[in-house]
């Protein structure tokens, strides 16, 4: 077994510390309950404006197909939508602003 340790003359070899952060912490919110509930705001501010900007688009340009979906098709096809886009916009947070975690609660981090 071989243990590799980080030293300088490892040159592109060698180890950087980046510190990440949460989303909350950028506004100062240090109570588990506000960093709950500020998460639950930002999160569903994505989903109602982004649902916003996605049904004015599809009803636009894809008229016929809004017509024949029903409410329950239309929900679900615009809740892996927005899904599907929130990971790569959560991808960019990762890797431009090292934000780890935008929703934080004792049971799940998103």
């Amino acid at each position: 077994m071989a243990v590799v340790l980080a030293r300088p003359d490892l040159g592109p070899h060698r180890l950087i510390y980046e510190v990440n952060i949460d989303l909350p912490d950028i506004f100062g919110i240090t109570s588990n309950w506000g960093k709950g509930i500020f998460g639950a705001v930002v999160v569903g501010g994505f989903f109602a404006v982004g649902g916003l900007i996605v049904h004015a688009f599809f009803r636009r340009n894809n008229a016929k197909d809004y017509k024949r979906m029903s409410l329950l098709q239309y929900s679900i096809m615009m809740t892996f939508f927005l899904t599907m886009i929130g990971l790569p916009i959560k991808i960019l947070l990762r890797l431009l602003f090292h934000i780890k975690y935008v929703w934080i609660t004792p049971w799940f981090n998103v």
